[in-house]
């Protein structure tokens, strides 16, 4: 006769696993159940990070010092208003001249991922604020994504909320600030230091080259400043300080030596200095340590007198008018309120 004494074991084996199991998913849930009445939360899986969306611009060796750093510093401005981070590629004269703090690309196709929206300021006007910028993809009517800055976006307004984080990124390397410190104790008059008379530093700036060289330069509109516009600049801080020093640098040393006024033109209380033979980092650094700033015109002259921070003139018969150039510069957006200008 056959017995199924073997089956049957086998079932209640399995009848066993199966209240086991039971018994466990129970507890399992009776646990979640107290420990999320205990924390009085729900268990929300963590989100994946963003990646980081870039925004860079027009800063390579193609362009002038001055025009790079208000490109750089437009993008930073730019950045933090639309929740962006400024990148810099490692080949551009900022990173040899300055600290930059913001990230540093050696390979910007790369870091960009080779998708990227370009955004041309608006109507192409280089020296006047395009609020487009502002709220950037919806001007753009794109999906969010790296951006790239087409144009010169010199204003002031672009950076003014993260003037702070600009200085931060504009710091001269200490071989350029060491050099520029040496020459302004080198030429530190003599009678003013052995009678411990206190003076400031005035930085004159004098940008003429290819504005008075070039007729297509100057058929657009660019000008230059006049020797009666110095004369005025300078008086106006021999008659508000009691000992001025004023540091000259620009593109045309030779023209500074036979056109600017001499000390005797303007006061008893002033000393004039040329920096000649420095590179324009250096000169920009020089610039940057004095007290106050006249400016000429262009770009480097803008930076020289914004990193002074002190009082500035500016030459007020820039651009020409009824020029091209003038539809290309809006006067309040590009000069801040606090200059004065002259003429």
């Amino acid at each position: 006769m056959y017995h199924n004494h073997g089956v049957s074991a086998v079932r209640a084996a399995q009848q066993q696993f199966y209240v086991l199991l039971g018994v466990v998913v129970v507890i399992c849930f009776l646990l979640e159940l107290r420990i999320g009445m205990h924390t009085n939360s729900t268990y929300r899986p963590p989100k994946p990070a963003k990646p980081r969306l870039f925004v860079t611009c027009e800063c390579g060796y193609n362009r002038r010092l001055g025009n790079t750093m208000f490109s750089f510093a437009a993008a930073i401005g730019i950045a933090r208003l639309n929740n962006l981070t400024a990148i810099v590629e490692r080949a551009s004269p900022l990173v040899e001249t300055f600290h930059i703090l913001e990230p540093i690309s050696s390979d910007m196709d790369n870091t960009m991922a080779y998708t990227h929206v370009d955004y041309q300021e608006y109507g192409r006007r280089g020296s006047a604020y395009d609020r487009g910028t502002r709220k950037l993809f919806s001007t753009i009517r794109s999906q969010r994504n790296h951006v790239f800055l087409l144009g010169y976006f010199q204003s002031w307004r672009y950076f003014d909320d993260v003037a702070d984080r600009v200085r931060q990124n504009f710091v001269f390397h200490e071989q350029i600030l060491t050099e520029a410190k040496s020459f302004l104790s080198s030429v530190e008059p003599a009678v003013w230091k052995e009678s411990s008379i206190d003076f400031i530093h005035v930085g004159v700036h004098v940008r003429r080259g290819d504005m008075i060289n070039s007729q297509l330069m100057r058929n657009f509109g660019y000008t230059v400043a006049t020797t009666d516009y110095f004369r005025s600049a300078m008086k106006y801080f021999a008659e508000h300080y009691d000992h001025v020093q004023f540091v000259v640098c620009g593109d045309d040393i030779e023209w500074c030596h036979n056109s600017l006024p001499t000390a005797a033109d303007i006061g008893s209380n002033v000393n004039i200095v040329f920096s000649e033979n420095r590179s324009p980092k250096v000169d920009l650094a020089i610039l940057a340590q004095c007290k106050h700033t006249v400016m000429s015109v262009g770009s480097f002259g803008w930076w020289a007198a914004w990193l002074a921070n002190g009082t500035t003139i500016y030459y007020a018969g820039w651009p020409r008018p009824f020029s091209k150039l003038e539809y290309h510069v809006s006067k309040d957006d590009y000069f801040p309120k606090h200059w004065i200008p002259m003429q």
